[in-house]
């Protein structure tokens, strides 16, 4: 097939230059991140010869890192894969319980469609993949239904598959499988809240282990998962994202890396609001998600991975920077800026970035971001009209598509900027 990617140097205007976007064409929803012997690989909705939504085909992008990443072919393709082939997940197939392997590769298995369920597997690391029995639906939903991600219980010894389905309303679908193709129903599990692209997410807590629960708004619950049916006594969700999140929005559709080493949760969403004159949308920057005790509860931390470090150019630091009125200063255009302020002393404090109020008197942007000990911690990734906003060690991820310009601190008594360092970023385009 002639491939649908033009020529270019990912340096077109607005094009963020260490959030990924597809080389051409539409992007919306990750789909199937994995991990396997060495490479991650992130699966995406995509529309190669549009810059809207379209008939939608499976794109690829790889990386050793999970900051570079290469451009791949297409991964599913409506003219050779059958179905709808919308959001899903996938699976590495270590132990071969599908019987599909077929050389020294393990089979990875991606499963997508709507109003039922398809197999899709590779046999050579992910990069082409054949259909599973012609297309036969191996799981089918009440109602209108689609999103499948399948996950693995080490408890039960089983693997689960959580599908979204409006059958009565919003909720999700559980089925149990041992061979990750012949599928049980399990249990349902019902919320409003809980639309679209459901994850569910073995967390480590104190010394044991929690389930997250969550939809493609963001919005999530923690519970319990005993093999067939899931259990929460929350009343209310919370959200991985503490903006307004909907399709199209900042923040959309995340989902966590399968099989990553060390125990990672790892994870990307869609930025909807991003174009430029040969491709639309963006993935965001990918964090690790951790759970932690809170004094309104266990909620969930995202914090930018470690490896962006790899793309700090320059460095400038400040220490005991005294903020009276205002400070100001233009740092460009792709930069990570990190901050620590003692906020007691002040009646008002502001972080904005170019017009944009991102901080304001224990809020970031709505959200609350109360000071520990009369300190807050600011973590702020600025990559050209991508913003990524962390509060206190992550307590707080929002993310926006806006136009950076100066930064600029105001304060309403005396402030003090324990330290501020500013990372000039390299691009991760090669």
């Amino acid at each position: 097939m002639t491939s649908p990617y033009p020529a270019t140097n990912y340096q077109e205007d607005n094009r963020g230059q260490f959030h990924f976007s597809t080389r051409a064409g539409w992007m919306n929803d990750v789909n199937a991140p994995l991990y396997y012997r060495g490479v991650y690989h992130l699966y995406y909705q995509h529309a190669p010869n549009s810059l809207v939504w379209d008939t939608m085909h499976w794109g690829h992008a790889t990386s050793t890192d999970l900051v570079h990443w290469t451009q791949e072919p297409i991964a599913l393709d409506p003219q050779i894969h059958p179905g709808d082939l919308w959001s899903g997940g996938g699976v590495v197939d270590l132990e071969n319980v599908s019987g599909l392997k077929d050389g020294e590769d393990d089979p990875v298995l991606v499963y997508s469609g709507t109003n039922g369920v398809i197999v899709f597997y590779s046999l050579d690391g992910g990069n082409t993949f054949l259909t599973y029995a012609d297309g036969k639906k191996v799981v089918t939903p009440g109602g209108t239904s689609r999103d499948p991600k399948v996950f693995w219980d080490p408890v039960s010894e089983t693997w689960g598959m959580v599908v979204w389905s409006d059958e009565g309303g919003n909720g999700v679908d559980f089925y149990t499988s041992i061979n990750l193709l012949d599928w049980t129903f399990a249990s349902r599990y019902s919320a409003d809240w809980l639309f679209e692209c459901p994850n569910l997410i073995r967390m480590a807590i104190d010394d044991g282990y929690r389930w997250l629960l969550h939809g493609g708004s963001g919005k999530y619950v923690v519970g319990e998962w005993d093999g067939t049916t899931y259990h929460s006594d929350w009343t209310e969700p919370q959200k991985l994202n503490q903006t307004e999140t909907f399709a199209g929005a900042g923040y959309y559709a995340g989902l966590t890396f399968e099989n990553v080493p060390d125990g990672r949760i790892v994870s990307m969403a869609w930025q909807g609001e991003n174009k430029g004159s040969i491709w639309t949308g963006n993935a965001s920057f990918p964090v690790d998600l951790s759970l932690h005790h809170t004094d309104d509860g266990l909620r969930v931390f995202s914090t930018p991975i470690p490896e962006l470090a790899s793309l700090r150019e320059s460095t400038q630091t400040w220490e005991n920077l005294t903020v009276a009125d205002s400070w100001q200063f233009a740092a460009g255009s792709t930069y990570e800026l990190e901050a620590t302020v003692d906020v007691s002393q002040v009646t008002s404090f502001t972080v904005k970035v170019g017009r944009d109020v991102m901080y304001q008197d224990r809020k970031l942007d709505g959200a609350k971001l109360e000071p520990v000990n009369g300190k807050i911690k600011l973590h702020l990734l600025i990559d050209r009209d991508q913003l990524d906003v962390f509060g206190n060690d992550g307590a707080v991820y929002q993310s926006y598509n806006v136009r950076p310009a100066e930064l600029e601190l105001v304060a309403e008594g005396r402030a003090v900027v324990e330290q501020l360092t500013i990372h000039q970023l390299g691009s991760i385009w090669r």
